[in-house]
């Protein structure tokens, strides 16, 4: 097996969703904002991570170190440790290749404690993370292949500062099987996966601090089933690919009231969901020549939900006689509309058309165009909070209207009309970054998005706009039409021999049509520079670097919760400059230091973009670390 093929697999093993395909994949349309917690870390970058921190969201993996050397490939051992501020994080690697089998193993841990913002003030953040991943790959010959991943990944004490809610225990497990029969180039192929998902996570809002009001927590029970095949073949200047998938996913979410003497159940944050989703899928390339390439996708899925406690009645202790509204009556409240079975059933086609022109190996140009429809995930369709008390008579009583959140199970799925543009530009004597040979090298590129979207989905507030009849200033998600314009741009120029420059810059733009607003959680305008330096000496090599990170105001938000969402912040739209230092050095690619400091002027900022992992609509502003020194060791046997 190639060395290439084979990081490809380490990377390919570890992702948490079933293959995709080439073009018309819904999948790569992403919520507006994303709640989850981070994935799980890949071997192929563990020995070389960073700790995560959702409050600053600086590139850092990104930086050039000759550490990388150690750090990449594949080992009988490797082993990396650092220490950033008064964080930890530990890595060790373990992965063999012959002939006719392959097998990697990964195990990390992650400490994150507070820090201090550029102010000085402690932010009460941090999490302990435990992470392992095994790939096992059998080739008994080479038309065939197998290749099993397990993947384990402990999240605790995951303090959340910008929310009263904190993720006390979030565990997933993964347990993928993929099988191959034919040519490993695709030419004439089948592909076969398994994969089974399970989450389980605890979240309350006393265990990690002290609070004046109620004890509550919540219990989420996440499983998902995967099974998809699908077939390449060549034939002359054409290459097809078909497939289906199919993928079966249950979630369960109760939230508890938390007392001195008993946990009363008084609502369900996600009524026992069953999902079904079925996928068929078609890609047709055609190969005119070397210059001129052509493909076509088409996508149509089916998805069939069943909300199984949709009209369970709970009893309410607390107030004797009465009970809590149960999902159908949230439904009925926020939206006037009941369901006779908790059942809905929704279809969605995209297709695209994508063009690739390469004059030279020197030159790529890629322009599709695309409609692509994606249907509303379970956050979006089937979260339900609200503190609605049910009287004998039938009345109810709403006892915390602004701090509900009823999910709008009826949403249309979101059409993206976009059109994509990339290009890729180097000279002859650009090899990668700070490698070029016999003269100055350099590299240009970059992408733009244009998308027209009907039925985009989208967290309100209820003031009884079109298809809710609420008005109390709850939250609920709904469709809205919508632009989007992402647009990215990259420069790397190496000169000197041992010098390079590289920078990356970032726009976004996002209008909300329907209600003539911005949208909320839209990124602001960033630029990214590096400048490095590298070096060889008798025994290795070192590197000298430092990092800009500039990003602008953003003037656009959605800052009211009066005329919409509220989930941006005005304090966190301000600009701000960032500088890192970093040096590193090796030794015969077996031995690495890294070492810097990030936030060399101990500027205070925060991010516009909230934290990640809990659903906060309303979130506090969290700043970012202050100067943070950090040294990590890597080694390999």
């Amino acid at each position: 097996m190639k060395k290439e093929t084979f990081l490809s697999i380490v990377v390919l093993a570890v992702t948490p969703t079933a293959f995709a395909t080439d073009l018309a994949d819904p999948d790569q349309i992403q919520p507006l904002k994303s709640f989850a917690p981070p994935k799980p870390i890949a071997p192929n970058i563990a020995q070389g991570y960073m700790i995560e921190n959702q409050f600053d969201r600086t590139d850092r993996l990104s930086y050039f170190s000759v550490a990388n050397k150690v750090n990449e490939g594949v080992a009988p051992l490797k082993l990396s440790s650092g220490v950033y501020g008064s964080s930890f994080y530990n890595s060790l690697f373990s992965g063999f290749r012959e002939a006719n089998y392959y097998a990697l193993f990964n195990v990390n841990h992650t400490k994150a404690n507070r820090y201090k913002d550029g102010q000085g003030n402690k932010v009460n953040f941090g999490y302990e993370r435990f992470n392992q991943a095994a790939v096992l790959g059998w080739l008994p010959n080479d038309r065939t292949e197998f290749r099993l991943t397990f993947i384990h990944d402990d999240l605790d004490e995951d303090k959340q500062p910008e929310h009263q809610m904190d993720p006390v225990s979030t565990e997933r497990y993964v347990v993928r099987l993929n099988g191959r029969f034919g040519q490993e180039d695709l030419s004439n192929t089948l592909s076969t996966e398994l994969t089974y998902r399970h989450v389980k996570r605890h979240a309350d809002n006393y265990t990690l601090r002290s609070v004046a009001g109620n004890n509550v927590y919540v219990l989420l029970h996440r499983e998902i089933f995967d099974a998809a095949v699908k077939y390449d073949v060549d034939w002359r200047n054409f290459h097809n690919q078909i497939g289906v998938s199919f993928q079966h996913d249950d979630q369960d979410g109760d939230r508890y009231l938390h007392t001195a003497t008993r946990d009363i159940l008084n609502g369900y944050r996600f009524g026992n969901v069953h999902i079904d989703r079925y996928r068929v899928f078609d890609n047709l390339h055609y190969t005119f020549n070397d210059q001129h390439k052509l493909g076509l996708g088409v996508t149509y899925e089916y998805n069939r939900a069943d909300v199984r406690k949709f009209n369970s009645n709970l009893p309410n202790p607390m107030m004797p006689g009465t009970q809590f509204a149960n999902i159908q009556t949230l439904w009925k409240t926020y939206f006037g509309r009941n369901s006779t079975d908790g059942k809905i059933k929704q279809n969605a086609l995209s297709a695209e058309l994508k063009y690739e022109f390469t004059p030279t190996e020197l030159q790529r140009y890629e322009l599709s165009l695309g409609h692509l429809e994606r249907v509303g995930d379970n956050m979006e369709r089937f979260n339900s909070l609200a503190s609605i008390v049910v009287r004998p008579n039938g009345t109810t009583m709403n006892q915390q209207p602004a701090s509900a959140i009823v999910d709008n199970p009826w949403l249309k799925p979101e059409e993206h009309n976009r059109i994509k543009f990339d290009f890729d530009l180097k000279n002859e004597f650009y090899k990668g970054y700070l490698n070029s040979i016999l003269d100055n090298g350099w590299n240009v590129g970059g992408s733009l998005v244009y998308d027209d979207v009907k039925n985009l989905i989208i967290f309100d507030r209820t003031r009884g706009q079109s298809g809710t009849v609420d008005r109390s200033g709850g939250i609920i998600t709904r469709n809205v039409d919508a632009k989007l314009i992402v647009a990215n741009l990259y420069a790397n120029y190496n000169f000197l021999q041992n010098w390079a420059v590289g920078a990356k810059a970032f726009y976004n733009y996002g209008k909300n049509d329907t209600d003539n607003r911005p949208l909320y959680q839209i990124r602001p305008f960033e630029l990214n520079a590096n400048l490095d330096y590298r070096n060889y000496f008798q025994y290795g090599s070192y590197n000298l670097g430092a990092a800009v990170r500039y990003v602008a105001k953003q003037n656009k938000g959605d800052f009211d919760r009066t005329s919409g969402l509220g989930i941006d912040n005005r304090e966190a739209a301000k600009q701000f400059t960032v500088v890192d230092l970093y040096a590193g050095i090796n030794f015969q690619d077996k031995y690495a230091v890294r070492l810097g400091v990030n936030n060399l002027f101990n500027r205070q900022y925060a991010e516009f973009i909230s934290g990640d992992h809990v659903l906060a609509l309303t979130p506090n502003v969290v700043n970012a670390p202050g100067r943070t020194f950090w040294l990590s060791l890597h080694a390999s046997f």
